[in-house]
């Protein structure tokens, strides 16, 4: 493959290239506009806007050149993105006790290549200015897991939200306001450890790329139950158990330490989508059978009861993320099951969950967590599904990413269909371009029709109506649970 680096400088991508050729790579550097088509085009430097593309994937091309390369308009993508920012001064003009602790984090396509943390100690901090004190960046091993859990994502949804295929993302910490992103770039400094660690990631995108992969289609979509006729909640765990083909998701009730509210099915991954929905049903099957009443219904869409945000989350197995897939996911699969869900309750879920590029790694590939539980009818999971499997198959020729603009996201957030409506016809009609087949035709006329008629993932329809599953015989009586509080005298218990 060719690959072109554009960056103001050439002489500092030096060493860079000459990794990267003993790797096999060609490479080419340069400060303009590479003279004939190449395969990747990675813009290392102040930002370059290119239209059309001329290569097959580009990265950070016509991204740091848009609106959020100015600070502030930077600030306002990461705050819809419910991201806490301050980047008014790339945090250097920060006094030391604001962040006694800062991370800069190097990524490179949706992944971590480095780490990097500096600690200013209760000495340095007594004694700031004295610059033999100064604390400095030291390179990172191993992290722990609250680090693992808590920067990581927040630094690859940084970039993700304004666009970045890779870059540095800095961060501080404190102990009463948590990680707060304090300064991004969009062209690292290539010291010699990053320059090893950005080629052996340079290469292992390029090989990924490149390599013909047979993808699998899985998901574990989030329900609940609601017991008639007064619709009182019923928690999950009082039926399911907490691994399995069925089981209850890890967030607990308010108030109840021992209740799990939400239920989930796991049905085994498939490699189509409707090989997927059989799967599905055989796991819906599997809950009914565990809980065989009349009087409880089965809800989902985004969010059943107030306070219990749920989700659609769908499975790939076999497939290595990457920024553009991401990217892709929100285009063409979050973007178009908006426009099938319930708008207020939509809107609410994405106050906290729901929220752009969010995914999370597994040993069999990865999770994309964006949109809410499709779970309502069979027509429904079929649509996620098949969303999910067209981008999966053609996402390297997907590079579109409306949400560049921040209109767009707000109107994602807000839920304002009406702003989004001329993109999703653009989503729709590409698609369709893809494959010329009658499952994307019939697709794409679903997704339509659903929108005419307004049929929404209500959170009131039954979903065991739909799936045509056996409501049982029996009638569910709600037992409440007692509950105690401890009272300073040891060996004694106070019922609450």
């Amino acid at each position: 493959m060719q690959v072109y680096i554009r960056h103001d400088q050439p002489a500092v991508m030096a060493a860079l290239v000459r990794k990267l050729a003993a790797k096999g790579i060609k490479v080419t550097v340069d400060s303009g506009v590479p003279d004939g088509p190449v395969d990747w085009w990675i813009e290392w430097g102040n930002g370059y806007w290119a239209r059309p593309p001329v290569a097959g994937r580009m990265l950070n091309v016509g991204s740091y050149s848009s609106p959020a390369a100015s600070n502030d308009m930077a600030e306002k993508f990461l705050g819809l993105n419910r991201l806490r920012a301050f980047l008014g001064d790339d945090g250097t003009s920060w006094p030391v006790a604001v962040w006694p602790k800062e991370y800069q984090v190097y990524l490179w396509d949706a992944q971590v290549v480095a780490v990097q943390r500096k600690v200013a100690t209760r000495y340095f901090r007594e004694f700031a200015g004295a610059k033999t004190n100064t604390p400095r960046f030291q390179w990172l091993e191993r992290l722990t897991t609250w680090e693992r859990e808590r920067l990581l994502p927040m630094a690859v949804r940084t970039l993700h939200c304004l666009g970045l295929d890779f870059g540095k993302v800095r961060l501080g910490v404190n102990r009463s306001s948590g990680p707060v992103i304090i300064g991004f770039d969009p062209a690292p400094s290539v010291s010699p450890r990053l320059t090893q660690v950005y080629a052996e990631a340079i290469a292992d995108s390029l090989t990924a790329w490149q390599r013909s992969v047979t993808v699998t289609i899985g998901s574990d979509p989030e329900f609940m139950l609601s017991l008639l006729p007064q619709k009182r909640m019923v928690p999950a765990s009082r039926f399911f158990p907490r691994n399995g083909l069925v089981g209850c998701d890890n967030r607990r009730a308010f108030g109840a330490s021992d209740d799990f509210p939400l239920a989930e099915v796991r049905p085994q991954p498939a490699p189509t989508p409707e090989a997927a929905v059989s799967e599905l049903r055989q796991a819906l099957k599997e809950a009914s059978r565990l809980c065989p009443y009349t009087n409880i219904a089965w809800v989902a869409g985004s969010e059943p009861y107030p306070g219990y945000p749920i989700g659609g989350h769908i499975h790939f197995g076999g497939l290595k993320v990457s920024g553009q897939l991401i990217r892709a996911l929100d285009q063409y699969v979050a973007l178009p099951l908006l426009f099938l869900e319930n708008p207020e309750t939509a809107r609410r879920r994405r106050r906290f969950y729901g929220l752009l590029g969010d995914f999370r790694l597994k040993p069999h590939g990865f999770e994309y967590r964006t949109p809410g539980s499709w779970l309502t009818s069979p027509e429904l999971a079929w649509v996620a599904l098949s969303l999910a499997a067209l981008v999966a198959r053609h996402y390297k020729r997907l590079p579109r990413w409306d949400f560049q603009r921040l209109r767009l996201q707000e109107a994602f957030y807000g839920g304002d269909l009406t702003a989004l409506a001329p993109t999703l016809e653009t989503c729709l009609t590409e698609l369709c371009t893809l494959e010329r087949t009658a499952e994307t035709a019939k697709l794409a006329r679903i997704i339509w029709q659903m929108r005419a008629e307004g049929e929404k993932s209500l959170e009131t329809i039954d979903l065991r109506a739909a799936w045509g599953l056996p409501t049982g015989v029996h009638r569910y009586r709600q037992v409440a649970r007692p509950r105690y509080s401890f009272a300073w005298i040891p060996g004694r218990a106070i019922r609450g």
